[in-house]
């Protein structure tokens, strides 16, 4: 069913919507709103959301009138290679 608002906020799990909201009526904005419903996944939703995660967003910029697209998934970049994270933790990190 259509959904026609000024500031509303979509998720899986209704404490994260409320955490949105939230953040909305605190005078935040849709990324913040965004950023806060996806910490709050991270949480209650812990096997379906979390770092490492893919993110997608289309942004809209009031201040400079421009729209952006972000796309963060796939792969890590190239020269994050196995030995790098093994350099870094000494050892996989199996939670988290």
């Amino acid at each position: 069913m259509p959904v026609f608002a000024r500031n509303m906020v979509a998720a899986s799990q209704p404490l994260a919507t409320q955490t949105g909201l939230e953040i909305l009526r605190k005078g935040g904005n849709a990324t913040d709103a965004a950023i806060a419903v996806a910490i709050t996944l991270t949480v209650v939703e812990c096997t379906n959301n979390g770092i490492g995660g893919d993110a997608f967003a289309i942004i809209w910029d009031n201040k400079s009138e421009k729209l952006y697209g972000l796309n963060v998934s796939g792969k890590s970049p190239k020269s994050c290679s196995f030995g790098y994270f093994i350099k870094k933790y000494k050892r996989m990190p199996f939670i988290g």
